[in-house]
């Protein structure tokens, strides 16, 4: 299968409670590395700046995510953040932006069994996640760029979501519990999936940390309880668990299921570093079927 993953592959300091380090990020790497683990053919659409080190393309490439020249910018340095919390709530702080993604990145005529657009600050315009949806046949958005506001220093905040019209563009959609009320104006998850289900969405998925998950499959929302485990690095995490789910809906075209091993993938990686995360532990399968098991309808739309 074909993936196209949009949004900058990204360079993080990660402040840890023990030290600090630095780990190339974004949802092309942590996303797009797992679905490649899975086998998918995977092409990041992306912008990275001549300062990306060569070292981490040859990485990213001899693990299936190789940079094109279209994804190199001459004008602008890579896109930075400084994470602080990695253990917790997070707070974000954006360093350095690379240019905006384009549509003349894309190869002419190719068209992609499936797309992850995850922007993460904003680099993904209304007009390209128009594109990327007509070129794929199945579009699983994560929002969290969309919804993101900059001061001038660079802290992120949340922001209510400015063009609805994007949530018609796409087949699935997965967000926090913050940004499920910045796109829908609905704090309840079973109430933001309603309103996501309403114009034509009808797979979803609403986290809340260690809490259970919300997922809409259809015309039902499930509640889908969240493993326990230890946390030590929360970066990257979300990504895991959409390019677990999408990977795992790519060859099972069953969403609750493929869910329930997205939200096993994310929990159990979170006592790994960085981009450790996509190295998936062996008793992913084994928790999932568990999740899915207990699943419980909790909705009826």
């Amino acid at each position: 299968m074909n993936i196209l993953v949009a949004g900058f592959i990204t360079i993080d300091s990660i402040q840890l409670p023990v030290r600090q380090i630095t780990s190339v990020g974004g949802p092309p790497s942590y996303a797009g590395l797992v679905c490649a683990r899975f086998g998918h053919s995977v092409t990041p659409l992306t912008k990275v700046g001549n300062d990306f080190p060569d070292e981490q393309s040859v990485w990213l490439a001899r693990n299936g995510l190789v940079l094109r020249g279209s994804d190199r910018s001459a004008t602008r340095p890579t896109t930075r953040f400084r994470i602080a919390g990695g253990t917790g709530e997070r707070s974000l702080q954006l360093a350095t932006r690379c240019e905006d993604l384009s549509a003349s990145q894309m190869v002419p005529d190719t068209r992609y069994d499936a797309s992850l657009v995850s922007p993460v600050a904003g680099e993904v315009s209304a007009a390209l996640l128009t594109e990327i949806s007509a070129r794929s046949n199945f579009t699983f958005l994560d929002p969290q760029g969309f919804i993101r506001a900059f001061d001038k220093d660079g802290k992120v905040s949340a922001a209510p979501l400015k063009d609805r019209s994007i949530l018609a563009k796409v087949d699935a959609i997965k967000m926090d519990k913050v940004e499920a009320e910045m796109l829908t104006g609905k704090s309840d998850p079973k109430e933001a999936l309603a309103r996501v289900a309403a114009v034509g969405v009808r797979r979803g998925i609403v986290t809340h940390g260690g809490e259970p998950c919300h997922v809409l499959d259809g015309s039902h929302v499930y509640k889908v309880d969240v493993p326990k485990s230890p946390v030590l690095d929360t970066t990257g995490a979300g990504d895991i668990l959409s390019g677990s789910t999408l990977s795992w809906y790519l060859k099972t075209r069953d969403f609750l299921r493929s869910a329930c091993f997205g939200i096993a993938a994310s929990s159990l990686s979170l006592h790994m570093i960085a981009l450790a995360k996509v190295d998936l532990p062996m008793s992913v399968d084994e928790t999932a079927q568990r999740l899915f098991a207990m699943a419980s309808p909790v909705a009826a739309l």
